[in-house]
């Protein structure tokens, strides 16, 4: 072997890249500028905003390294949304910038990632690095601002980390492409990756990693059986076995389990099933102009690919069809399950989760028709040979680097022209999209700084009280947003992780419709003001907000005092914030010492829903309590790292009543106090003497039985809501009901 022939490998490598490192150095420049030149499009609307108060949260509120939190903020007690900010570099920034800083630098770490992820799959298909550096470059239009511009899917710029957690899906697909026949530790090595791959996914954030899953299904199984060689196919059915029995054996799968069936909107699906009108939940083409364009794009890249690709480069745009057929299917049969509920992830994420699969895919087929017409086109196939000659020439005359500096440097080039683009648009017309998409937080800081002055929950820090508004849109949700960046509790709470017994509380208890609420604990008012007050309080609400004078609390004689309140541009018009102030808040000092026992949901909404409930004298347990009960006395509750620590003192045995959910998986550091469930939803602490204890929450991606134990009460409890949300409802066809109608009685017909 001569010393070129071993310095070749080596010498590509490098070439490859620097090619791949100029690539992502000029998307990653595009995308800066872009963020510089469009403001405040990432972490955007109060989805986003909500987003960046979780963030903030789990920096400084949560654990250490901790993917499962209470949540102190949003809601009583329940658990924070298992965003992993330790280990996805997404929500690094947060830490060490200022937030709107923040959230455009986080913007460019995911999309650097989410792109490389990409670079690795096209290049496992065999897809050329120049090509697949193209490709890579080509995600940038599902990244704020342009995913915006030209009307695509908002789910990367309302949580921007979900491109982190799509990532490792990518690059799994690719490592299973290329496992081949041969030895057995190959396979074991394939699926170990597998596995590492999905599990990172996971612990980033396992209800987004679920809809990647689902998503990439179909293109996992066209890379175990479109090869059609049965040996190939055990080969990477066997690594998908291994990285899965890794995953039952891990327990993770188990969690994500458990974490999605402790849920309202998996319990009651009726209640929230989503409207099924086509500009909602179907796919950005009916309502994005540029959307038809994309697809009209892929088609004819497929369609190439299909004609002039072969090998895994073909397998690619195989995965790309397939996937597309099966998304389409699933939209049709979406629209079709008039009175079904629908339980897996909605064909629009589908659509927004494969964009990078139809784009790399479309790239190929562009690329294998420009290498077929290259070889049939004459003058083509000479200006190619001659270019390759002259390299050739150059090595020979003594200056065997040449050939490969032009090439690289006409790489360069070539990966630097979508930049290129992009950064003359930014600089040429980002004045006319600088403040587009601009929505600010309400300017109200005299209500920030009165309610975190008296409210609001820091690390060490006494729990003082939470705050609850009379009602919850979108004006009012952006005020609540900007209070939990501030960290001001409140009782309402906006998340996927509603739990079962708080929507039957407020269904039940306080006689709310909870119709089309899944997605928030938000009680109302019922039939009683008194009543309404004294749930607020057992809830720990020291102070209730309107935007206009409560005569209910005027003739209860609550102290109040107003703030000016300046609601953001497409909302009311200023005016004041009342604020009411309880004289009772449940800081953890609710102590009842008379038990009553009810074991079934029904019964216990019967006694605790009476309007002379007392709850600071009452508690309704699920199981006897064997001691006599003494007030508790001294009790201090405050917020520690991920955890509540509570001190008391009981000349006997005491029950305080947290204003904390219950859960089986809330344990207390002390053995001697036992958890138990009170007054249908909250915690009850009993303990003897005197008590100074941490209560963690013990539900981990390795350690999910807690769970399990939530889902057993649940059948015990008996939960039962009646009624259904209307379906197929929303502005693009108002008569879509009908359309639906029609078009089952045409396929009857067919029948």
């Amino acid at each position: 072997m001569t010393q070129a022939t071993a310095k070749g490998p080596p010498r590509r490598a490098w070439c490859e890249f620097l090619v791949a490192a100029v690539a992502l150095f000029a998307l990653l420049l595009a995308e800066a500028l872009l963020c510089k030149a469009i403001h405040a499009t990432n972490f955007t609307g109060t989805d986003g905003k909500m987003a960046q108060a979780l963030v903030l949260a789990a920096f400084k509120l949560g654990g250490l390294f901790s993917l499962t939190n209470i949540n102190p903020l949003m809601g009583v007690g329940s658990q924070l949304l298992p965003i992993n900010v330790w280990i996805n570099p997404t929500y690094w920034p947060f830490m060490l910038l200022e937030r709107q800083l923040a959230t455009d630098v986080a913007a460019i770490v995911a999309l650097g990632i989410f792109a490389s992820a990409c670079y690795f799959m096209a290049r496992c298909f065999d897809l050329p690095p120049v090509i697949s550096a193209i490709a890579a470059q080509l995600c940038i239009f599902i990244f704020s601002p342009l995913l915006l511009i030209f009307g695509l899917s908002t789910v990367f710029t309302l949580l921007v980390g979900n491109a982190v957690v799509y990532a490792p899906y990518m690059v799994a697909l690719g490592l299973l492409c290329r496992l081949e026949p041969g030895s057995w530790r190959d396979v074991i090595g394939t699926g170990v990756a597998i596995f590492v791959l999905v599990l990172y996914s996971l612990a980033c954030d396992p209800l987004w990693s679920v809809i990647g899953g689902f998503n990439w299904a179909t293109a996992f199984a066209v890379v175990v059986f479109g090869d059609l060689r049965l040996k190939t196919v055990a080969f990477r059915l066997g690594a998908l076995a291994c990285s899965f029995a890794l995953l039952l054996a891990s327990r993770s799968l188990e969690y994500v389990y458990t974490l999605t069936r402790y849920t309202a909107r998996v319990q009651f699906p009726a209640l929230g099933d989503r409207a099924r009108a086509p500009d909602l939940m179907l796919s950005t083409i009916f309502y994005s102009p540029d959307a038809k364009y994309f697809y009209a794009t892929w088609a004819i890249g497929w369609l190439l690919g299909l004609l002039t690709l072969g090998g895994r480069s073909r397998l690619l745009v195989v995965a790309a069809v397939a996937s597309f057929i099966v998304y389409a299917a699933g939209a049709i049969t979406y629209v079709l399950l008039l009175n079904a509920t629908w339980q897996v992830p909605i064909p629009a994420y589908t659509e927004q989760g494969l964009f990078v699969l139809f784009m790399t895919a479309a790239v190929a087929g562009y690329w294998g028709a420009l290498r077929r017409c290259a070889s049939s086109i004459g003058w083509l196939r000479r200006w190619i040979d001659s270019i390759v000659e002259a390299g050739q020439r150059a090595q020979s005359e003594a200056r065997p680097g040449a050939g490969r500096a032009v090439a690289v440097v006409l790489a360069c080039v070539l990966v630097m022209i979508t930049p290129g683009i992009l950064i003359r648009f930014a600089i040429e017309r980002g004045e006319e999209f600088a403040e587009r998409y601009h929505e600010r937080f309400p300017p109200e800081p005299e209500l920030g700084e009165y309610l975190e002055q008296r409210v609001g929950l820091a690390d060490g820090k006494a729990f003082e009280g939470s705050v609850q508004f009379w009602n919850f849109n979108y004006d009012i949700s952006l005020t609540i947003d900007n209070l939990w960046l501030r960290g001001v509790p409140t009782i309402s709470e906006y998340s996927q992780l509603v739990s079962p017994p708080p929507l039957y509380f407020v269904h039940a208890v306080l006689q709310n419709n909870v119709v089309g609420a899944l997605n928030g604990f938000v009680p109302f008012k019922g039939s009683s003001w008194a009543y309404y007050c004294n749930v607020l309080q057992m809830f720990g609400a020291r102070f209730y907000i309107t935007d206009k004078p409560s005569e209910e609390a005027k003739e209860a004689e609550l102290p109040v005092v107003t703030m000016p309140r300046r609601p953001h541009w497409s909302g009311p018009p200023p005016g004041l914030w009342y604020i009411y102030e309880f004289p009772q808040p449940n800081l953890g000092n609710y102590s009842p010492t008379n038990v009553i026992v009810a074991r079934q949901a029904s019964d216990i909404a019967a006694i605790i829903g009476k309007e002379d409930f007392d709850f600071t004298s009452n508690v309704v347990v699920t199981a006897p309590v064997s001691e006599s009960l003494v007030p508790a006395s001294d009790v201090r509750m405050s917020w520690r790292r991920g955890r509540w620590h509570v001190a008391a003192r009981s000349g006997g045995t005491s029950l305080l009543l947290l204003p904390q959910q219950f859960s089986n998986c809330l344990r207390p550091k002390d053995p001697s106090v036992r958890l138990v469930r009170a007054d249908l939803m909250m915690t009850g602490m009993i303990f003897s003497g005197d008590v100074d204890t941490d209560i963690v929450f013990d539900n981990g991606i390795f350690s999910p039985g807690c769970r399990r134990y939530d889902l057993a009460d649940l059948k015990e409890l008996d939960l039962h809501i009646p009624g259904r949300v209307a379906h197929l409802t929303g502005p693009m066809l108002p008569d879509w009901n009908g359309v639906m109608t029609r078009m089952r009685a045409a396929v009857a017909a067919l029948k």
